[in-house]
């Protein structure tokens, strides 16, 4: 027993490095579990079941309420106050269809230590029972300013669902599940349906926190090199006034299948003028094994891959070939007891149904009788494999990501020890490619279960506005419907939560929030071991990294004096590369063999800035490749196949391939609205951001226009991509940054100069880059979204300013107080940012935001904001210790190949970064102050954009000097 934890089971898990301890609290009933090993980068989560039973949102509206101020920590937001002051490397919380997590990570003890105290105050002891306001805030409530005013909802999750709602495919899962699980949980938003979060009471929001958030109901999830006695102790001060009670009855049922096929059609809302043809959505939902069952879910997801995801996909080909959509995709749901296996048609029409529910059939139960291609099990597998051993998650640490996988299984009483466990069942699962395993998977799960519903979802001309009609028609009723006294009453409440918004938290209740020292901060940056090699007018970075037989590389080819009007055409050979055929495969083979011995090629144009000026520029194009250091002649055979043998004279599949992307624009321009803004933004002032924005916008406009054109411009296309294949790789004036296990490096680097001498001359390598057009400046994008991204910004080079580390700290400042408190809690948007690069761009953005003028408001009353400020020397430090943690962000193998070879191009130095570094540490309230000029002067400039509704634009069309379509 150790601090009241009674430790059920103990074993080594070679697939994650760790031992686990499997614990409960034996007072408390709380679950955990612990995986002990050297990684600094320390885990905390706490979860719980908690299964919504309509579609408020109420799970949803919990999980940001608790962060809302709890009993030791009396603040508005200790959330916000952690992010400013905390070394974190993770801190987050998350809503799932069954389930609440909480979690945080840090490499600093004492910052962790204070992390998990603030996080466990929330859950537990939340402020919520004492202040109505919170639900009002993060929820829901009437925005009203005076009684005669119209009456608004207005909320963060409000607002931040309604922009989940602009995309189609939160249509297609909310219909699928309604018809799919009748009977349980699934059935209902947990993330909170818009016409629906309204009805939430304050009364049915704190029931569900006393009914789920218990130690009894809680998954407690512990990763890294730390002292446990100490931890587990802690833990006890918290659990042991919980008594388990035996009342918590949140386990998620089980779904009996349906004895026959659902079906639904319906529309999704598109503007009154949006284009309707090939925009109709079919799709295939299939209820297919549950996680009780490791082998079939790691086998389904197999499958998946092997039928739909890649361009060898033998039942994604017939779909194409059927001519049922442009696009066919495939999907698995996770993070549920029973996984959705689904099969998706894009870029449709409403009639073409039948065709693609026969034609799926048909070829489903051809595939199962035939059987599937060994080589694409093999491959499959190959590519599952290597990602679970590269275990390369990114910026996000890998004890997050191991306890995210566990929670997926243990909340429904699954071993979580056995869920991080993937030898075996690989092992399993390749023994099972020679046997008809696979085809019977297809039969028992695909085919012969009516567990499914077919959905079409097309799109509706003016429904948006219609709904946004009948929104404004239903509160306006409602309006009508409330005596005076009900009207001053609300108007009051929405003018005290304003009042409470605004008020600053007292400096006793700031001061309860445990903060790090500055000099808890080591002061010399983190170095890059690079050894830098010339070699024949190329340049070689090389890092000694511990590899584990993985090999990485990533090429920059210069093409700068590349015309800017094949600027589109660069970007477009990008994304067909490794998808047509070369003189040594087809595309599918390409695509198989992609799969069987590399863990993932990927091609990327870039431009890059000279000397930290964003007129100053250089354009590469970039070339990663990952693979097991064994496999490298089969990785180089390939490249060479696709940068010097690519033919691109098949005008079917290039018509095909465009017709892709244009459909993936389509449905993702939505979600992709803030870069979208941001690049357009930037491309009013910066010359290099005008090359980055041929990717974006104008990327998608080409795109359309060579879809709905291609026949007239297919010579064309063939034509300059033929021009382009060799401009785009040269044997000199490239640069290389890899890294494999020593012993290895001269094998490595003598077979990537063996590939590099069967490389072309470039034609326009080291070359000037020729400017672009400016485009006219101040644009508001319409799109169907029910939200906007508002920006505006700058380049303050331009005014006289060099990058200074106080501007990263304003940015934290900006981020976490100024904007947070007018955009997000005030305003309610979901977010807002602050950037300032060190090419002199900067600028001020809203995410999924309901307002518009306000907040382009909000950002020109910044400097006198600015100038007003006052701070202690307790505030500062907060900012500079919250700012840091965004700097010191832990690299993995895979960044650090891709860092050496920026600070190379970007000619950044260590004596450079090191020189941010004071000036972030040593930063003054003057150095802050010192800004609002810079920021006056860039605002000035009068630079905005918006991606948003139509409605909201149009009320604002006097802040645009041009108005576009999506």
């Amino acid at each position: 027993m150790y601090s009241g934890f009674c430790v059920r089971k103990q074993e080594y898990i070679k697939e994650v490095n760790s031992t686990a301890y499997l614990m409960e609290h034996e007072y408390s009933g709380a679950r955990l579990l612990y995986l002990c090993n050297d990684d600094d980068n320390k885990v905390f989560t706490i979860g719980f079941r908690t299964p919504p039973s309509d579609d408020t949102g109420v799970a949803h509206i919990l999980e940001h309420s608790t962060l809302c101020g709890s009993r030791k920590y009396h603040l508005k937001e200790p959330f916000v106050e952690l992010v400013k002051g905390s070394l974190n490397t993770f801190l987050n919380a998350m809503t799932y269809p069954d389930k609440t997590v909480y979690p945080v990570a840090s490499r600093n003890d004492k910052d962790f230590r204070n992390l998990m105290d603030v996080y466990l105050d929330a859950v537990f002891y939340p402020l919520i029972y004492e202040n109505p306001f919170t639900l009002k805030q993060e929820g829901w409530h009437y925005e009203l300013e005076n009684a005669d005013s119209p009456l608004q909802y207005n909320g963060v999750v409000y607002n931040e669902m309604k922009g989940v709602y602009s995309s189609p495919d939160s249509y297609l899962e909310y219909y699928g599940k309604k018809l799919l699980f009748p009977d349980t949980t699934y059935r209902f938003e947990s993330g909170g349906l818009p016409s629906a979060i309204p009805d939430l009471t304050l009364k049915d929001f704190l029931h569900f926190h006393k009914t789920y958030y218990s130690p009894e109901n809680s998954y407690i999830y512990l990763y890294g090199d730390m002292n446990i006695e100490e931890t587990l102790a802690f833990l006890d001060g918290y659990l042991k006034d919980f008594p388990r009670t035996g009342r918590v009855h949140s386990e998620i049922a089980l779904q009996q299948p349906l004895p026959k096929t659902a079906e639904f059609d319906g529309t999704y809302p598109a503007s009154e003028d949006a284009p309707t043809d090939g925009m109709t959505f079919h799709e295939v939902q299939i209820v297919a094994g549950d996680m009780r069952d490791q082998k079939t879910i790691m086998a389904l997801r197999l499958l998946e891959n092997v039928l739909l995801e890649s361009e060898s996909a033998p039942l994604r080909r017939a779909l194409l070939d059927a001519g049922v959509a442009k696009d066919i995709s495939g999907s698995i749901s996770g993070s549920m007891l029973q996984n959705v296996f689904s099969i998706r048609a894009s870029g449709s029409e409403p009639e073409k149904k039948d065709a693609f529910v026969k034609a799926l059939y048909h070829n489903l139960q051809k595939i199962s009788m035939e059987g599937i291609d060994k080589e694409l099990l093999e491959a499959a597998l190959n590519s599952a494999e290597f990602k679970l051993r590269e275990a390369d998650f990114g910026t996000y640490p890998k004890g997050l990501i191991y306890g995210l996988s566990v929670m997926d299984a243990w909340i429904y009483d699954i071993d979580p020890i056995s869920s991080l466990k993937y030898e075996d069942l690989l092992k399993e699962l390749r023994d099972a490619v020679n046997t008809n395993y696979y085809e019977t998977l297809i039969e028992t799960n695909l085919l012969d279960n009516t567990h499914r519903v077919i959905l079409t979802l097309a799109p509706e001309q003016g429904k948006e506005e219609r709904e946004q009609a009948a929104l404004a028609e239903k509160l306006a009723e409602l309006q009508k419907s409330m005596d005076r006294a009900e009207l001053e009453k609300y108007a009051a409440e929405c003018a005290e939560l304003h009042r409470r918004q605004a008020e600053a938290d007292s400096e006793e209740a700031l001061a309860s929030i445990p903060l790090l020292e500055r000099s808890d901060i080591k002061r010399e940056t983190e170095k890059l071991k690079v050894e830098k090699e010339a070699v024949d007018g190329a340049v070689l970075l090389y890092q000694a990294l511990p590899m584990n037989k993985i090999t990485y590389l990533q090429w920059f080819f210069d093409m700068s004096g590349v015309s800017p009007e094949l600027l589109p055409y660069c970007n477009l050979l990008s994304d067909v590369l490794g998808k047509m055929d070369t003189a040594e495969y087809s595309y599918a083979d390409m695509s198989k063999y992609t799969d069987m011995y590399t863990g993932g090629i990927a091609f990327q144009m870039e431009a890059m800035s000279i000397d930290s000026d964003t007129n100053r520029y250089t354009v590469k194009f970039s070339m990663a490749a990952k693979c097991l250091t064994a496999k490298l002649p089969e990785l180089f055979k390939i490249l060479k196949a696709m940068t010097l043998h690519t033919c691109f004279a098949d005008r079917n599949r290039l018509k095909e391939l465009i017709g892709q992307i244009k459909t993936d624009w389509d449905n993702s321009f939505f979600a992709k609205g803030q870069s979208v803004a941001v690049v357009r933004l930037a491309s009013y002032f910066s010359a290099k951001a005008r090359v980055t924005e041929q990717d974006y916008y104008s990327y998608y406009q080409f795109i359309k226009n060579l879809a709905d054109n291609f026949d007239k411009e297919a010579d064309t296309v063939v034509r300059r991509m033929e021009e382009l294949l060799p401009v785009f790789f040269a044997k000199t004036r490239y640069l290389l940054s890899y890294s494999c296990d020593e012993e290895e490096r001269e094998y490595v680097r003598r077979m990537a100069l063996d590939f590099a001498a069967e490389l072309p001359e470039s034609s326009v390598a080291g070359k000037e880059c020729k400017p672009i057009a400016v485009p006219e400046k101040n644009e508001a994008i319409i799109t169907p979204g029910k939200v906007q991204y508002v920006l505006a910004g700058g380049d303050y080079r331009k005014h006289g300013y060099k990058y200074h580390g106080s501007m990263l700290v304003l940015a934290t400042m900006l981020r976490y107080e100024y904007l947070w408190t007018r955009i997000r809690v005030q305003g309610g948007a979901y977010g807002a940012n602050a950037v300032f690069d060190r090419n002199g761009v900067m600028y001020f953005s809203t995410y999924r935001d309901p307002q518009l003028k306000s907040s382009l408001e909000t950002f020109r009353a910044l400097p006198d904001w600015l100038d007003r400020l006052e701070l202690t020397d307790r505030e500062m430090t907060k900012y500079v210790i919250g700012t840091m943690s965004g700097v010191d962000v832990p690299l993995t193998n895979s960044l650090k190949v891709s860092r050496a070879a920026l600070q190379e191009l970007l000619q950044v130095s260590d004596e450079e970064r090191q020189q941010t570094r004071d000036e972030i540490l040593d930063v003054t309230l003057a150095d802050i102050k010192r800004l609002a000029e810079m920021i006056r002067a860039v605002l000035a400039d009068d630079y905005v954009c918006v991606v948003g509704g139509q409605q909201a634009i149009d009320e604002n069309k006097e802040e645009f000097n041009r108005i576009l379509k999506q």
